[in-house]
């Protein structure tokens, strides 16, 4: 760049002094023109880097998704429907898993939820069994109470033998032992006919949930396109074994009216509090060389990796400094005309109004640098 203001102007003095004559050369101009270009030039290249920001680091992104299973077991793909680099809509099935184990698991669950149903008025019948036991055992306490009482009476008066009266005492410490069985079996009976989640019989809960969650692992082994898009680096085959654990497929998902047209160039530290959302900007991509795509900044993201720490167990480290630089997001303005395949890559340049003619030697050199777009080499 320096090089070439310097050229411009060096060729300026050289047709006005040398070739055209307009103006006689002396020692005192020349020492005010040897001054005055290196200042000019420095002010020009000053004021472009700060007012008029560029990067060489355009680029093109594009939303991909990674495929993965969602059910919560291993299952053998049955069938590969979707083609590599054929369009699909969302909701699309792409390929399917197996749903023979997946629906053995669904029967085995519904069985499950019907005995664990059923089981809830058993639960019931032998909590009603268990209070009736308890109430014949607290009838026998009694009955073996007044038998004590009337047998030590009798022995008092010298009726019965006293062998009579400890087998009456005997007979009423049995029996009241077998009121705390009763009541200890009718406690059992009770907690667990009363074990709820709400209104709903905690074995009955599980067993649906579960059920749920079978239903649910059926249902993802039909495997659909999350957006509309289409798959590449097709591998996958019939009989090939997947799980949660890993992803099959990257799904490339066709770009939506707010990411249509969209390049995204990095920039300095020192020109990007310069650059402000609404601001015009200029983009020239080597894929359609000598044209320069006009636009306008979106959003500005203030952040860069460098400002990123990873939640691990150690301290952070040391590292050498880097020249961060922070993203800029452009909209083309014939974005929605354009093809921009992802991955695509050049240069971008931001304007403001401060400097004009900076501004407009910045967009010579855009200008320049897309015709020269035009001279590429193929290996």
């Amino acid at each position: 760049m320096m090089a070439a203001i310097f050229a411009t102007y060096a060729a300026l003095v050289w047709l006005v002094f040398a070739k055209l004559k307009l103006l006689r050369l002396s020692l005192p101009l020349a020492i005010v023109l040897a001054s005055v270009g290196p200042l000019f030039a420095f002010y020009i290249i000053l004021s472009m880097n700060n007012y008029h920001p560029s990067s060489t680091d355009a680029r093109v992104f594009q939303r991909v998704v990674q495929i993965t299973p969602h059910v919560t077991v291993p299952g053998r793909v049955q069938n590969v429907v979707v083609q590599p680099n054929t369009p699909v809509k969302t909701g699309d099935v792409l390929f399917t898993i197996d749903p023979r184990p997946l629906q053995f698991e669904v029967n085995r669950l519904q069985a499950a939820l019907a005995a664990a149903t059923q089981l809830v008025p058993q639960l019931k019948a032998g909590l009603d069994q268990a209070a009736a036991e308890v109430k014949r055992a607290e009838e026998q306490v009694t009955l073996a109470q007044a038998n004590f009482d009337r047998q030590k009476e009798l022995a008092e008066k010298g009726v019965v033998a006293q062998a009579v009266l400890d087998k009456a005492q005997r007979d009423n410490e049995t029996a009241k032992q077998a009121v705390a069985e009763a009541k200890a079996v009718e406690m059992k009976a009770r907690l667990a006919y009363q074990s709820n989640i709400g209104d709903e019989n905690t074995t009955v809960a599980q067993t649906r949930q579960q059920l749920e969650q079978a239903n649910y692992n059926l249902e993802e082994a039909t495997v659909r396109a999350p957006c509309d898009g289409y798959v590449t680096n097709m591998q996958l085959v019939p009989g090939a074994i997947v799980s949660a654990s890993a992803s099959v497929m990257p799904f490339v998902c066709e770009r939506d009216d707010s990411n249509r047209g969209i390049v995204v160039a990095t920039f300095m530290q020192g020109p990007y509090l310069s650059i402000k959302p609404g601001a015009y900007a200029e983009v020239v991509l080597p894929i359609y060389p000598g044209r320069v795509l006009p636009g306008k900044v979106i959003t500005v993201i203030a952040f860069a990796s460098e400002g990123q720490l990873t939640a691990t167990g150690l301290f952070p480290g040391t590292d050498a400094p880097h020249n961060a630089r922070f993203a800029v997001r452009i909209k083309l303005d014939e974005g929605d005309d354009l093809r921009l395949p992802a991955g695509t890559q050049g240069s971008a340049a931001v304007y403001s109004g401060n400097v004009q003619i900076a501004g407009v030697i910045r967009m010579a050199v855009m200008r320049a640098n897309s015709w020269l777009n035009y001279l590429f080499f193929t290996s």
